[in-house]
């Protein structure tokens, strides 16, 4: 189960490594897994995760495999931890200004649209429904295939509604930046998958966000489970 550690007086990443852990050199890791650029930059009263060490260390996710066959997979793969993150899609906090705010630049260079293969009801109106997906351009060829292969699979129905994917902020749980700031977040079916809870996402659907590369937040324990989210990195 993943922890709500407040930085103390003296403490260090290598010393809260050491003590959770056993071992002072995933001071790193743990640094990577709460957004933190600098692991000697740390202040009292400061709120970070501390996870089981599986989850710090985050699984091996293969390239993903959109038709399943060895021959066919694409180039990205999913990094794992901040600083892969930051290779693969960017450093997003070269683009925040003095006041936390983000330049507008980061979207025009970043992030494109994603068409989908059926509409997704929005979650805050159901009288609405999206077509395109606002997503990292990393992802605007991936996001289509994914649910492609949902309505492939006749899992269609069981995607009511739409959550939201970019959206610049901090993960609810802790301090540090969401995925979605990134456009490899998104949220699906939010009213009956809340956070801390089991929720009811369809165990097809998981399994196929899995094949191409996704990380289920529904594999996440505590007040961090998150199974409405789907994002595209480990580790983090």
């Amino acid at each position: 189960m993943a922890l709500n550690y407040v930085i103390k007086k003296g403490d260090s990443l290598r010393k809260i490594a050491k003590s959770f852990y056993g071992d002072p050199s995933l001071s790193k890791k743990l640094a990577d897994y709460n957004g933190i650029l600098n692991p000697d930059l740390i202040v009292v009263g400061q709120n970070m995760e501390v996870p089981s060490k599986s989850e710090l260390l985050g699984e091996v996710i293969e390239p993903p495999t959109p038709d399943g066959s060895s021959d066919n997979k694409t180039s990205l793969a999913t990094p794992n931890g901040l600083e892969e993150i930051l290779s693969a899609f960017g450093n997003i906090f070269q683009f925040m200004t003095d006041d936390g705010r983000l330049d507008p630049h980061w979207e025009s260079k970043h992030l494109g649209r994603a068409p989908l293969p059926f509409p997704m009801p929005l979650s805050w109106d159901l009288s609405q429904g999206v077509t395109k997906l606002y997503c990292h351009k990393k992802l605007v060829e991936i996001f289509p295939e994914v649910f492609a292969k949902v309505e492939k699979k006749g899992l269609k129905s069981k995607i009511r509604t739409f959550g939201g994917c970019y959206n610049y902020r901090p993960k609810r749980t802790s301090g540090k930046l969401s995925t979605h700031s990134w456009g490899i977040g998104i949220d699906l079916n939010p009213e009956t998958n809340h956070q801390g809870k089991p929720g009811d996402m369809h165990p097809g659907v998981v399994e196929i966000f899995r094949e191409f590369g996704f990380k289920w937040g529904g594999d996440w324990s505590g007040k961090s489970k998150d199974p409405m989210h789907f994002q595209f990195c480990t580790g983090y």
